[in-house]
């Protein structure tokens, strides 16, 4: 089964000072399985050179194209396909469950901790070589 994307987040920024031209993009992507049961999202921000930000329209015209080359440079699909996969194995809630009413007993104690098992006393290796007769002395 093909995931299927979609840009679910394009916010074109501006300075204050040129409110006629974009200077940042915040762009998301989400993905979904063909079945719908499973999605994933990503976000980053892409930033314009100091002398080729676009003017609004510019932007627009060239939308698609600017968030497919930055989802293609940053390894998005991948990065979001693998999200999906991963989501495939995590526990999913019991379908229709209603939680019975519970009444929390503040009179119960905790768990007490185990005792801890105690480290082995290391073994020493003790240098017998003097015993034998091995001396660093010349003679």
């Amino acid at each position: 089964m093909a995931n299927t994307y979609r840009c679910c987040r394009l916010e074109p920024m501006c300075d204050c000072d040129e409110l006629d031209t974009v200077c940042s993009v915040v762009i998301g992507l989400t993905a979904t399985t063909e079945d719908e049961k499973h999605t994933a999202y990503i976000d980053g921000i892409y930033k314009y050179d100091e002398e080729n930000k676009p003017t609004i329209e510019e932007f627009k015209a060239g939308a698609s194209a600017l968030v497919s080359q930055f989802a293609a440079d940053n390894g998005w699909i991948a990065s979001l396909d693998a999200q999906i996969e991963a989501t495939k194995k995590q526990d999913v809630p019991v379908p229709d469950f209603v939680a019975p009413e519970i009444t929390v007993d503040t009179t119960v104690e905790p768990t007490p901790e185990p005792e801890p098992i105690p480290e082995p006393e290391p073994v020493v290796d003790e240098d017998t070589s003097e015993e034998e007769g091995d001396t660093d002395e010349e003679g």
